[in-house]
């Protein structure tokens, strides 16, 4: 019996952290703070946590967002969610990644290769896609350097194949590093710096009637 109790017990405790892995799985992104996904939304932010910490229906003054950031992950893994963003049917998608990947130690040829096959997929599937520059961070300015050389190849190529493209760093960063008051914690920015990016989306969704 008291076997018995044990098992029940233990099936208990277990049962319910389970089940709240699995949902956070299933679901490693969000429109918004509260919201859902939802089919159909035109816009999609798509990146790592930089995006993630975004509150894009507040910043770009819209409701017809999904914000796919999702934290940790790399421009690699980025790819491997292509397949269920165009699930949703969006109509423009804005690219931000490749922090993770150079702290990961990928090597800036792979990174760049990961934004041109995330260009191209989203192109096939009949999605507008713009790319957004890697942001520098703040105190390393060795890898801002690395960064700085990736951004300009990553630049001519959508200058070369007709892709939007915007550069964070014009606004976010002076000419070495990411501006001490645009920073959270060296590499996130601040709430406040979300305004500025937001205006540069603006402009692009307005070129496109959106």
């Amino acid at each position: 019996m008291k076997n018995l109790i044990l098992i029940l017990f233990t099936c208990c405790f277990f049962l319910p952290c389970f089940s709240q892995t699995e949902t956070t799985k299933a679901k490693p992104y969000r429109s918004n703070q509260t919201d859902t996904i939802t089919i159909n939304r035109k816009i999609v932010m798509y990146g790592n946590s930089i995006t993630y910490q975004g509150d894009w229906n507040v910043v770009l003054k819209n409701s017809d967002v999904t914000n796919w950031g999702i934290p940790g992950y790399t421009t690699g893994q980025l790819i491997w969610t292509i397949k269920n963003l165009v699930k949703l049917k969006p109509v423009i998608c804005f690219m931000e990644g490749g922090i993770n990947d150079l702290y990961l130690g990928v090597p800036p040829e792979r990174i760049y290769q990961n934004h041109v096959t995330a260009l191209q997929e989203l192109k096939k599937n009949n999605v507008t896609p713009v790319l957004q520059s890697i942001i520098f961070t703040q105190y390393d300015l060795k890898l801002n350097k690395i960064i700085r050389k990736l951004n300009v190849k990553l630049k001519n190529y959508c200058e070369k194949n007709n892709f939007d493209y915007i550069d964070l760093n014009q606004f976010l960063s002076n000419d070495k590093a990411l501006k001490p008051e645009n920073s959270k914690d060296g590499v996130h920015i601040t709430q406040a710096a979300y305004l500025p990016w937001g205006l540069e989306v603006i402009k692009i969704l307005k070129k496109y009637g959106l």
